[in-house]
């Protein structure tokens, strides 16, 4: 099982690297993901409380980002995406806290959240120092990145976990939503050349 959860893990974080290198464009394989892609890595054994820290984790990420974003960027479709994106993954948030409260859990490290958390954090840092006229290409790989990745994880980990039915709903919906946000974040890429040294 181990093994299985690294191997799953070590493909995700590629996914990464080649965001942070610049490397992800509109028309790579990366870009073509299609549902259920991912259901192909075997599954890490989860508890209700570790699957929710793990979801709030990618929500939390996803709105210290999208605030640099929206303080970073000169471009109004990019500040409309990070917006749009800080409101629903705070959304999420609000459902993830009533979850808790329904199915009378609390959320529980794992390793996938404390992996998930530190590359957050690379990631937030990488977005605050990049220069600014390679910030909204920096911004957009990332997005692609870290939406597959959570889609990746969705798929092989968390919804095959949750034996409970509310809690394999909110996932799938919320699977829905990031699948939404991976999609534009791959349009609005598709206008920006990428910038000399291929990002950061």
């Amino acid at each position: 099982m181990a093994h299985a959860f690294h191997r799953s893990f070590g493909r995700a974080f590629t996914l990464l690297a080649l965001a942070s290198a610049g490397v992800w464009g509109c028309g790579t394989e990366a870009g073509q993901h299609r549902p259920g892609q991912a259901t192909e890595e075997p599954s890490e054994p989860l508890s209700h409380g570790q699957i929710l820290a793990v979801v709030s984790t990618i929500d939390q990420g996803e709105i210290k980002n999208a605030e640099t974003a929206r303080q970073r960027t000169t471009n109004d479709d990019i500040r409309k995406y990070a917006e749009r994106l800080a409101a629903e993954h705070q959304k999420t948030e609000t459902r993830l806290q009533e979850l808790e409260s329904k199915l009378r859990v609390k959320q529980e490290e794992s390793e996938m959240q404390s992996n998930l958390r530190r590359e957050a954090d690379r990631t937030a840092e990488q977005l605050r120092t990049v220069p600014a006229n390679k910030f909204d290409v920096t911004y957009l790989d990332s997005q692609i990145a870290m939406h597959q990745r959570a889609l990746t994880l969705f798929d092989a980990q968390l919804i095959p976990n949750a034996d409970s039915t509310e809690l394999e709903t909110f996932l799938r919906d919320i699977r829905g939503s990031l699948a939404q946000h991976l999609a534009q974040a791959r349009r609005l890429r598709s206008r920006f050349p990428t910038p000399p040294g291929g990002g950061i």
